[in-house]
């Protein structure tokens, strides 16, 4: 793969991801979390166990170690951190979910330091106190009687609490023991989440909600089905052309898109402290994640 290649393959990405937020408030106006997400899962993953023979050349001998990967990658992934984000936003808008979601890679930075032993230097520190005051900001809406009061969002305290899901999933990627290649990683993982997902989802939500959805539903379903997930698999792709530094900065300005598509798409409401801790967030993980 080129560099100009792989550069247009991060804008795309960056917006795919970003468009998942607004989408998402559509599709919970007629699925529930646990719909959005199984259906999803369902979907993809027929489409990833072939990519995943063409990428190996047929079917791997799977080992304990690939099927712990699966199951760990799916409870904390699609299990954990999807389904609780998509419970998140259906209380909360997704300007201050795509701001609260950008600190992410912060906090995995932070807990890197402690499991993997990855040291910090001094900017790292400056990052992760900077990250801190934009969530803070966020969740307070700016306002000082909100956070000495601690009145925060339902919805806002979902988001973070998914976030651990994203954050363990992102650790545990990176100290598996799995040799198989990213693609099959994802369909197993997928094919897992399947499994947990489809018969809960029929327990707790019925197939009532499928069968009465419209085309706005089902596209949003569609939308995080194929172009976010292989949105995914294309990220990958370009960090091995341009590397993680580069890849990163594309990353970084998610939040600003998602403010951007919010407004344009939803009609919602942009206040400074959204533009604010933003902002302030973009700069902290430019810090926390230096090396």
């Amino acid at each position: 793969m080129t560099h100009a290649r792989a550069y247009c393959l991060l804008v795309l990405v960056t917006l795919l991801w970003a468009g998942n937020f607004p989408a998402s408030k559509i599709g919970l106006a007629e699925l529930g979390p646990l719909s959005l997400t199984g259906v999803r899962a369902l979907l993809i993953t027929p489409v990833l166990v072939v990519l995943a023979r063409l990428a190996e050349g047929g079917i791997p001998t799977l080992h304990r170690r690939d099927w712990t990967a699966f199951l760990v990658l799916s409870l904390t992934g699609l299990v954990g951190n999807t389904t609780i984000w998509f419970w998140g936003m259906k209380y909360t808008n997704p300007i201050n979910a795509g701001i609260l979601g950008a600190a992410a890679p912060v906090v995995v930075a932070a807990l890197a330091a402690l499991w993997l032993r990855d040291r910090l230097s001094p900017p790292n520190l400056a990052g992760i106190a900077l990250t801190v005051a934009a969530v803070l900001l966020t969740l307070s809406h700016g306002s000082i009687e909100r956070l000495s009061t601690l009145a925060f969002n339902r919805g806002d305290l979902l988001i973070l609490t998914s976030e651990i899901g994203w954050i363990s999933y992102t650790l545990y990627s990176r100290s598996t023991a799995t040799q198989l290649r990213p693609v099959t990683i994802m369909a197993g993982v997928h094919a897992v989440s399947v499994v947990v997902l489809v018969p809960l989802m029929l327990l707790v939500e019925g197939w009532q909600p499928l069968a009465r959805a419209t085309w706005a539903g089902w596209g949003v379903v569609l939308y995080g089905a194929f172009p976010v997930t292989l949105g995914h698999l294309w990220y990958y792709q370009a960090v091995r052309t341009v590397g993680a530094g580069r890849a990163a900065v594309f990353t970084n300005i998610v939040p600003f898109l998602v403010i951007g598509l919010s407004w344009a798409i939803l009609g919602e409401t942009v206040h400074w402290y959204h533009l604010v801790g933003a902002t302030i967030v973009i700069a902290g993980v430019a810090l926390a994640t230096r090396r």
